[in-house]
């Protein structure tokens, strides 16, 4: 899924068997969510409505992906079009790899093959009616793993746990020894935590616009993109939430960092849920800033 996973169960060691039963479990059940989900996987259902797209031929949905897209349809909406799961052509205008470039003259070229509304729906089936269109459920796919492990784990009696997929994390219970767990927010400046957050029983979702970058003209760009425009967006460099689920906190974290920071601010506060907004070079902001003041 782009990223390191780790997956905890913290456990009496007479109990270390099962646990081991229960991480091979959680390991398979990623492994399935990556194989139907990853754009980077041949026969992904991903995969399959991309390579037809423009071709006429529908894909059927079950009921855990036409949710999937439901909830992207819904944050397409609520965020005015700035998350968009078809956005995924502008790459071709914006590198953001090792040694990318920037190249907005394929703006026009490509933008045209971006839009959610453009989906042609079937029934539970959907097709991408322009050939080079694509969908990507990367923004929301992780998330929801996230969510998926931690039932798995809830219903084989874990009591203590904890699932991180690349720096989205939510915990069961407190740690063994019933302390909370300790999970870091990541400084965009430095390698080092920005802050750590005392979690039970709760999910934090991280959104960064910082870790893959391009310089075009003497200015750097983040990798995060609006695709309406095909440029890149001007919001905060990290946006973090919690919430009880890490679906929907990574994707009100998302959502928030793809908009202008008054905008984003607003956004995080209508979520009424706790948040942290931080650009370099300023205070971070935001109820959880206030609770950790003191340690930031």
């Amino acid at each position: 899924m782009g990223g390191p996973a780790l997956v905890v169960i913290d456990t009496a060691s007479q109990a270390r068997h099962t646990a081991e039963t229960v991480l091979d479990q959680a390991a398979d059940l990623l492994s399935n969510l990556e194989s139907r989900y990853s754009r980077y996987r041949p026969g992904s259902l991903v995969s399959q409505i991309n390579e037809r797209s423009g071709s006429g031929v529908y894909t059927d949905l079950d009921t855990e992906a036409g949710a999937l897209f439901e909830l992207a349809g819904q944050l397409w909406k609520e965020s005015d079009g700035l998350f968009d799961i078809t956005s995924g052509p502008l790459r071709y205008a914006w590198d953001f790899q090792l040694a990318g470039k920037a190249s907005p003259s394929k703006i026009d070229q490509v933008l045209d093959l971006v839009g959610f509304s453009s989906i042609e729906w079937r029934e539970k089936s959907c097709h991408l009616p322009k050939a080079g269109m694509e969908v990507d459920l990367g923004g929301i796919a992780k998330e929801y793993a996230v969510d998926r492990t931690i039932e798995l784990l809830r219903n084989a009696g874990v009591t203590s746990g904890l699932v991180e997929l690349a720096g989205d994390v939510a915990v069961i219970g407190a740690q063994g020894d019933e302390t909370p767990w300790s999970i870091g927010i990541q400084d965009p400046s430095t390698p080092d935590a920005l802050c750590s957050v005392s979690l039970v029983n709760a999910a934090l979702a991280t959104s960064g616009n910082y870790a893959r970058t391009v310089t075009h003209d003497g200015k750097k760009y983040g990798h995060l993109l609006d695709p309406r425009s095909g440029w890149p967006v001007s919001g905060p460099d990290s946006v973090s939430v919690i919430d009880s689920q890490c679906l929907t906190a990574g994707a009100i974290a998302t959502v928030g960092c793809l908009k202008q920071r008054d905008a984003a601010v607003n956004w995080l506060r209508d979520s009424d849920l706790p948040w942290l907004l931080y650009d370099v070079g300023t205070q971070p902001i935001g109820p959880i800033a206030e609770l950790l003041s003191s340690a930031i």
